[in-house]
């Protein structure tokens, strides 16, 4: 296993490339750039096996439709989440439709919390956590967690964009901290972290429970 990433986009999006022993690749959140992810690909000569969107920001999904017409990719996202790329306009209206119109996409696998995606050797878990979307999810393969916009170094993600919840992005980010052991934490934008330090050091764990009364 391996992972590599590019730093992608005018957000700069944390794009992952997770690829298998025998150089099968899953791409996790292909923020921009399409020709940039692909000539990184093909430079290593992996095989794109999936697309995996941990939600459907247009900082998260710009290259997606194009990466799947170009490798067969299947792309995997939320169900609940699926329901935005299907119609976009409650996110976006019409000043920041723009933003997505030419990225839509289809997707060939929608899923659930639980549901395991597997790769040559590799598995990702699929966490639901919901408080950035509705239907924000996390992809834990082996003691590796792919955050997106949930979990950052020392901070969560936003919750005040359609769909995002505070409280409800408290308890995902404490049902994360609650997995056993440690893990590598890789999110969606800045540097990655580990769940041990998070737990340490990370004001948004916890709170929800040491403020339980207020929420």
């Amino acid at each position: 296993m391996k992972i590599e990433s590019l730093v992608l986009g005018e957000l700069e999006t944390n794009c992952y490339i997770v690829s298998s022993d025998i150089g099968s690749c899953a791409i996790i959140d292909p923020a921009a750039e399409a020709e940039t992810i692909i000539k990184f690909i093909e430079n290593r000569r992996y095989t794109p096996e999936y697309i995996l969107v941990t939600h459907p920001h247009h900082d998260h999904i710009g290259a997606v439709k194009q990466l799947q017409l170009h490798y067969g990719a299947k792309v995997v996202i939320s169900s609940i989440d699926y329901k935005i790329i299907l119609d976009p306009m409650p996110m976006y209206g019409k000043r920041y439709i723009w933003k997505v119109m030419d990225k839509l996409f289809t997707a060939d696998q929608l899923v659930e919390d639980g549901d395991v995606i597997t790769m040559d050797e590799l598995t990702f878990k699929v966490i639901l956590t919901p408080g950035h979307t509705a239907g924000g999810v996390c992809y834990l393969c082996a003691n590796h967690l792919f955050s997106g916009d949930t979990l950052f170094a020392g901070a969560v993600g936003r919750c005040d964009l359609y769909s995002g919840d505070f409280n409800e992005i408290l308890r995902s980010v404490d049902r994360l901290a609650d997995l056993p052991g440690d893990y590598d934490i890789y999110p969606g934008h800045g540097d990655a972290t580990t769940m041990e330090n998070e737990r340490k050091h990370n004001e948004y764990i916890g709170m929800l429970k040491s403020n339980e009364d207020f929420y």
